[in-house]
């Protein structure tokens, strides 16, 4: 569940020589100005402290571009998905060069490339001397996207982790985080005293056993902006 632009990208340029940004522009058919990036993020290893240069398929004269890209934001903030080459040492091995950024103005943005579209732009960081990509981290970002879909439609979200899926009830506003890992819910949250908050928890592993308590408010994640309340 993405918007998949392929079809009217036209070129672009994103840059990762800044640890923890991405940056750069995109130019698709049916917009008259570069779509700009500020992504909070990192490159997989493969791509990692380098930019990378592309160009697409699309077509500035597409007759269905100027529909299709309505409403896309020419500022994209957000966080960056998986974005690599797609071959060793990238962290999601893909097999192609993979494009994806959660945008804060339109979810989920995914681009599929062939190889022979993307140039590499200079040296990347030795893979050794960086960490993977968590995909825990990524099965985050998922989760809140989904987790936004479902609040403005009021319905179930599922999303999918690294383990079994994770049904996500809209009317919860906090995840529950152990050891970086997403292992539940809770809604009506308070705070209480000696860093701890009273919320109507529920565990995904023990459903049955939601109830109000205390839980320490470290362990608890606002799904709006994934920041510890």
């Amino acid at each position: 569940m993405a918007w998949r632009p392929n079809r009217y990208l036209l070129e672009g340029e994103l840059d990762n020589t800044q640890p923890g940004m991405v940056t750069g522009w995109m130019r698709f058919a049916g917009l008259d100005r570069k779509v700009g990036f500020e992504l909070e993020g990192n490159f997989h290893r493969d791509i990692r402290g380098a930019k990378i240069r592309f160009r697409g398929d699309g077509s500035a004269d597409d007759a269905e571009a100027e529909s299709f890209m309505d409403g896309f934001a020419l500022k994209q903030t957000g966080k960056v998905g998986d974005i690599t080459t797609g071959v060793p040492p990238s962290d999601y091995l893909v097999g192609a060069p993979y494009v994806e950024w959660y945008g804060d103005e339109n979810g989920r943005v995914v681009l599929e490339l062939d190889p022979e579209q993307v140039e590499v732009v200079g040296k990347p960081i030795p893979a050794c001397e960086s960490d993977p990509i968590s995909r825990e981290e990524q099965a985050e970002n998922m989760a809140e996207f989904l987790t936004g879909l479902a609040t403005a439609m009021n319905v179930p979200a599922i999303a999918v982790g690294g383990g079994d899926p994770l049904v996500s009830d809209p009317k919860f506003s906090h995840w529950v985080v152990e050891q970086g890992r997403i292992v539940g819910e809770a809604r009506s949250v308070k705070p209480a005293d000696h860093g701890m908050s009273c919320a109507y928890v529920r565990l995904f592993r023990m459903p049955e056993m939601a109830e109000n308590g205390h839980i320490a408010t470290s362990q608890l994640r606002a799904k709006t902006n994934g920041s510890h309340v």
